[in-house]
């Protein structure tokens, strides 16, 4: 797809090398010189991936180039065609954050941004506040980041001929990965809203409750019985083979219910008091407690019902039969707990392009995280090669004289996007695409099967900024309403199996005769650039962890554990399928056939680009495990008076440290020339970026037909200095239907009777 664009990458940061390899994997023509700080390292072979090595002399001739990379304030003369991308640490002008430089270490980022507190499931309540992860979760995400706005930045080239500096923050991409665990909502109906947060179980006294607590501490067994007590569809279970098989439902009522009628064991479970009621019925308010429909307000005696089942059942087979029988036989998502090592090995990892061997690589790689229909097949990824060889193809720089034409104020103005995703990924897909000036339809179905967690409250987050219709798309009039959006869709975003979207009528080939310019982004669990064994498998962020060795990574011995329910995974999954879109778009546009596209991504894509720095070595043993605490004995977390720090240190402060306030224990620090900094929890951070000082992170409230809720403002993009004010207006799920039916063309008694027939739900699935 970028074929003939010429890249200059100076930057030495890994967001900023990211950013290439994403373009160099869409056979762009990216030339890197190996400098000090870059070379010698066995993760070059895929930082350098489908480059071309130059002389350093020879980059510092940016003629030639559409984009250049760099790092900071590095000066760059700027043709007014030229795409700069800048990789900072914190946006130019913040007073807060603005010390941080381009190139600082990934984990000040990490303390800062809640990164060490916020990932792990049951850490907290277990005595376990501050864990250190060696994921470069900020760096990972501004990478993607600065590709989709490099992408927009090309997209608004083509339409003006001019091009554009685009600043990109490590600080910025760490917040585009927290956005759920800082959402606060109010406003919403009670059986809407997020539950308050369980007690002491019932029958349970509170030092019995600490006892529980001990065990689960002192051992990951115990552990791994707790947790089956608080997810219990949500967390492995060990198999007949002694491999632990990862059962992913508990969000989804319809999965959770084929899942136990599957096994045979909802009848036990009705007879223990066990309901199955819609959550958005009002009246099921009543049953939380022991409604399966709304898992997170079940109580402790009905998740012990449920795992102490499971916990018999799973234990007859073992762990590959049973993701098998469970994602072969759509009954739920299910993935075989393995660890980073045995992913990269996998062979059903491997036939699907997910991961690859490279000749001349030391080890297998990840595959490429996004491919599109229109590129296949693609070559296979190769190791860098000398400037010298660069193919013909890729010498030509595609001509880009200015026009006439008023440069878009964002690259995506004039775009339409058909919304039919749910959960996390795929709707801040698209809200990524509405922050870059997209008009987006959301469709919401009239009676959904997750719980209102993640449509209502998540929701605050991934529908600003859009259209929302709740649409019954099964009967003849609700496909009528949907084709009308299909007719003007320049994307339609979907995360539905290809099952699903033929069922739905929204697969490549069906789209292609509503729409030939329509540009399909499909997002899934297992799916790579080709067919594999575990293609269409079932999934979400847990069960993509699970497969890839993040919850191994995490996890104490006999209990793989999460790595952030909302952040290590599922947003990037979704900020890829942004890139792929995005990429598609610009393919079409350029090609000028208005021909469309079918541009994909998956969880699991995502789940190994999150962990690219440990392809070739495993982490130190102080950077694993629920105990871990830093890269070294000295560089590391340290617990102050009043709360905990991180310190790049040469030697160990836990003297100097401990008896110190935070405060005074950094001002301290400061005065001998060692980095440190606050480690912070989401809320902290959020909490205390109310008052607008930081230009990177703003935490603000916005309210809008009575729903109030308070986000982070996004400000991962930033075009020629610009970057937003504010966040994007929520918007209550169903509230835009009269105005989306009539620009598709119907009249008010039209969409009266649409309501009337049910085809068409109101605000907040309120029948008329």
């Amino acid at each position: 797809p970028y074929g003939g664009i010429h890249i200059i990458e100076r930057s030495l940061t890994l967001s900023g090398r990211l950013a290439g390899v994403l373009f160099a994997d869409q056979g762009a023509e990216v030339r890197f010189a190996r400098q000090p700080g870059r070379a010698g390292e066995q993760i070059d072979d895929y930082l350098d991936r489908g480059k071309f090595e130059a002389d350093p002399a020879a980059l510092r001739d940016t003629l030639s180039a559409d984009i250049i990379i760099v790092d900071g304030d590095a000066p760059v003369d700027r043709r007014p065609d030229q795409i700069v991308l800048r990789i900072t640490a914190a946006l130019p002008g913040d007073e807060v954050y603005g010390y941080l430089k381009a190139d600082c270490s990934e984990d000040l980022l990490s303390a800062t941004l809640g990164l060490f507190t916020d990932m792990a499931l049951t850490a907290r309540v277990l005595g376990r506040p501050v864990i250190y992860t060696p994921l470069p979760i900020s760096s990972v995400y501004a990478g993607v980041n600065a590709a989709v706005a490099v992408a927009g930045a090309l997209q608004r080239r083509l339409q003006s001929g001019l091009g554009s500096e685009v600043i990109t923050s490590r600080l910025a991409g760490g917040l585009s990965a927290i956005g759920a665990l800082a959402l606060t909502t109010t406003g919403l109906a009670p059986h809407l809203s997020t539950p308050p947060p369980a007690g002491v179980p019932a029958g349970m006294t509170l030092e019995q409750f600490f006892d529980l607590l001990k065990e689960a501490a002192a051992s990951g067994e115990r552990q791994s019985w707790l947790e089956h007590r608080v997810i219990p569809v949500g967390v492995p279970y060990r198999a007949a083979d002694g491999r632990m098989i990862m059962i992913m439902t508990g969000a989804n009522r319809r999965a959770t219910r084929k899942l136990f009628d599957h096994l045979g064991i909802w009848g036990r479970l009705k007879e223990a008091g066990l309901v199955d009621v819609s959550p958005y019925d009002p009246s099921s308010i009543a049953l939380r407690g022991r409604n399966i429909a709304d898992p997170g307000t079940l109580n402790f005696a009905s998740m012990s019902v449920i795992a102490g089942l499971l916990e018999e059942i799973i234990a007859t087979k073992t762990a590959a039969e049973w993701e098998t029988e469970f994602c072969g036989g759509r009954i739920a998502a299910a993935a075989q707990v393995m660890s980073y090592e045995e992913w990269l090995h996998d062979p059903e990892a491997r036939r699907a392009g997910l991961t690859v061997a490279l000749p001349g690589s030391s080890k297998p790689q990840i595959g490429r995280s996004a491919w599109l229909a229109s590129a296949q097949p693609y070559p296979p990824p190769r190791m860098a090669s000398p400037a010298a060889i660069v193919p013909a193809h890729l010498n030509t720089t595609p001509a880009n004289a200015a026009t006439d034409s008023i440069p878009l104020e964002k690259p995506l103005q004039g775009i339409t996007v058909v919304d039919l995703t749910n959960v996390i990924a795929g709707p801040n897909c698209s809200r990524m695409m509405a922050e870059l000036g997209a008009t987006v339809y959301r469709v919401e179905q009239p009676a959904p099967y997750h719980v209102p967690v993640v449509t209502a409250v998540w929701g605050a987050e991934s529908g600003a900024g859009k259209q929302s219709i709740i649409l019954d798309t099964n009967t003849a009039d609700g496909k009528e309403v949907l084709n009308k959006m299909l007719v003007r869709a320049d994307f339609v975003v979907t995360n539905k199996t290809d099952a699903q979207c033929v069922r739905l009528g929204v697969d490549a080939d069906t789209l292609q005769r509503i729409n030939p310019k329509t540009i399909l982004v499909q997002i899934t669990a297992h799916n790579g650039e080709r067919y594999g064994g575990r293609h269409d498998y079932p999934g979400y962020d847990p069960a993509a962890q699970a497969i890839t060795g993040i919850m191994l990574r995490f996890g104490p011995e006999g209990c793989p554990t999460y790595h952030g329910l909302a952040s290590c995974v599922d947003y990037l999954c979704g900020y890829l399928g942004a890139w792929a879109g995005l990429t598609a778009l610009y393919a079409r546009e350029r090609r000028g056939d208005g021909r469309g596209d079918w541009a994909q991504t998956s969880l699991t894509a995502a789940a190994s680009l999150t962990q690219l720095l440990l392809q070739f070595q495993e982490a130190p043993a102080g950077m694993r495990g629920p105990l871990a605490s830093g890269p070294s004995a000295t560089k590391r977390i340290y617990k102050a008076a009043d709360g905990w720090i991180f310190a790049l240190s040469q030697t160990d402060l836990t003297k100097a440290v401990e008896k110190e306030t935070v405060e005074k224990a950094l001002a301290d620090l400061k005065t001998q020339g060692i980095e440190a900094v606050r480690i912070n929890t989401v809320r902290e951070l959020a909490d205390g970026r109310r008052d607008g000082l930081s230009r990177t992170i703003r935490f603000q409230a916005i309210s809008h037909d009575g729903l109030t809720s308070e986000c982070f403002v996004p400000s991962w993009f930033c075009f020629n200095g610009v970057t937003a004010e504010s966040r994007q207006i929520p918007v209550r799920m169903g509230a835009s239907a009269d105005e989306i039916l009539k620009e598709l063309g119907y009249s008010q008694d039209g969409i009266v009777r649409l309501k009337q027939r049910g085809v068409v739900l109101g605000t907040e699935w309120r029948r008329e």
